[in-house]
């Protein structure tokens, strides 16, 4: 038995781990090895205000600009803030930020960023830097659980109880926990084309579904605009910063296609620019990153010149073949302002959470920031609860069920629950795949792993056939506008079926 158990190795689940004390027993479990994540292939960066004359203040209202009208305005002025102080302590603590001659951390610029405020490790493999740094200082604290995939939630009269896994050699076990923390992740791989890790297939959703959680926001789903795809493969992000040092988005002449688009060009809002590459591509063809121009390209950018050089594409020569992907997920289990979701002993940290500071566009490089606030929270919040549950007796049940996955589910979430929503591709994936609930501990691990992910799939349908106007990310064809009455209104999901919640929108009165 564990004081905690986190599912999930990413930057939110180690901070946490870090942020306990070493007394406590931690388990932290993740379905491949420790360097499997989305915290891993981060390229961005982290956004803070340490820079001269900038403040959470000037942070937060960029964060609640972007977010479309859609994010908590307290929870977000507890990210600026909060993460603030964190990346001062992680500077002072040695974390090898990028820096000038003066020691000073180098700061960037992403779009709908008002200043520069965002730091760099490694140029771009700031995920890669926090994963190495946080497994490194967790290292002696933890118990790792490599290649342990958790199949089910346990639930004893109506708390959560601990985790049905199966190992790397297919047993099935049971670990009993005080308290047990998804941190488990995006939902990138449920679609086609991802910039995400091979394990971010959603299964935090659904495991949270199924134990009665509610979730929120899921119809926001942020697709990044270039994503290397070769053949209708991915094969890795191209930063948004490649485009902030001046590359083109352009068609296979090599004409701009952002012309007439938007006034700000490849620097447009995210969402704007991943529709028009997407619109772009069904209706004449191919879109290409044109970044011959940028100087010291392999230096500024090695780990996406390394991608490129495996393929045999030559940045200073070659245009790069890009199409937007399934990046980020706004949405999720639905928080509290310290990681508690609405099933006792049960938390959500990172992305797989709905904090509510990201609304319905997350604001460029916040995502690493939320991570950590939270999870700095949670600890705190767990440390105060104390660990008194105690240990009963779970017998595994026996399996008697089977499921088939649907043949191409990725094609059909990609087509019909992409980036161009219509409300009658929406109601025939929800008609196809309608949301239903699974008794998982009769199912075989193999079949419980496929429920996750048509799980998953099912609520951000209907998530997004709820929602009927388009708002940051989320798009309708049909309803291309948004509209005023649901403002400050999200969609909650749980067995119970669906509501209507309310978000703290009190934007001036938050930010005096």
């Amino acid at each position: 038995m564990f004081d905690v158990c986190i599912i999930g190795g990413g930057i939110a689940g180690l901070m946490l781990a870090h942020c306990l004390p070493s007394s406590l027993s931690i388990a932290v479990l993740t379905k491949e090895d420790s360097f499997s994540s989305n915290t891993a292939l981060a390229q961005g960066g982290i956004a803070a205000s340490i820079g001269p004359g900038d403040h959470p203040t000037s942070h937060a209202t960029d964060t609640l600009f972007a977010s479309a009208g859609h994010a908590d305005a307290e929870r977000v002025k507890l990210l600026t803030t909060e993460g603030l102080a964190i990346i001062e302590s992680l500077l002072s603590r040695g974390l090898p930020f990028d820096a000038n001659q003066a020691g000073l951390p180098l700061l960037g610029r992403e779009a709908a960023h008002s200043t520069k405020r965002i730091l760099h490790a490694g140029g771009d493999q700031t995920g890669k830097m926090f994963l190495q740094y946080f497994l490194a200082v967790t290292d002696d604290h933890v118990k790792r659980l490599p290649y342990n995939s958790v199949l089910e939630l346990v639930l004893r009269d109506g708390q959560c109880v601990g985790v049905c896994v199966e190992d790397g050699q297919g047993n099935r076990s049971i670990i009993q926990d005080h308290h047990i923390v998804l941190a488990t992740g995006g939902i990138g791989q449920l679609y086609s084309q991802t910039s995400n890790s091979s394990v971010a297939t959603g299964d935090g959703l659904s495991l949270a579904f199924h134990a009665g959680a509610v979730l929120e926001d899921l119809e926001f789903v942020q697709f990044h605009p270039t994503v290397l795809t070769l053949n209708g493969k991915s094969h890795g992000l191209i930063s948004e910063a490649v485009r902030g040092e001046g590359a083109w988005l352009v068609n296979a002449d090599g004409q701009r296609i952002m012309t007439g688009v938007h006034p700000l060009m490849e620097l447009a809002p995210r969402d704007i620019v991943a529709r028009a590459i997407e619109w772009h591509w069904q209706q004449k063809g191919p879109v290409f990153l044109d970044a011959r121009k940028i100087q010291q390209f392999k230096s500024k950018f090695p780990s996406i010149f390394t991608n490129c050089h495996n393929l045999h594409i030559n940045p200073g020569q070659d245009l790069i073949p890009v199409r937007p992907g399934a990046h980020f997920h706004m949405g999720g289990v639905q928080t509290d302002e310290w990681g508690a979701t609405t099933v006792p002993r049960l938390y959500a940290i990172g992305e797989v959470a709905s904090t509510g500071v990201h609304g319905a566009n997350r604001l460029a490089s916040n995502s690493l920031l939320e991570g950590l606030v939270f999870a700095k929270r949670l600890a705190s919040k767990l440390l105060s609860i104390g660990f008194n549950f105690k240990e009963k007796e779970i017998h595994l049940a026996e399996v008697t069920k089977e499921f088939a996955l649907p043949a191409n589910l990725q094609v059909r979430m990609t087509k019909l629950v992409g980036i161009l929503r219509e409300v009658d591709k929406l109601q025939k994936f929800n008609t196809d795949f309608p949301l239903r609930w699974f008794d998982l501990q009769h199912y075989s691990s193999l079949h419980i792993k496929d429920i996750h992910r048509y799980t998953a799939c099912s609520l951000i349908a209907k998530a997004a056939l709820l929602r009927d106007e388009s708002r940051g990310a989320h798009y309708r064809r049909d309803t291309p506008e948004t509209s005023e009455q649901w403002t400050g209104k999200t969609v909650e999901l749980s067995l119970a079926g669906y509501t209507f919640g309310e978000r703290l929108l009190k934007y001036k009165e938050s930010m005096s």
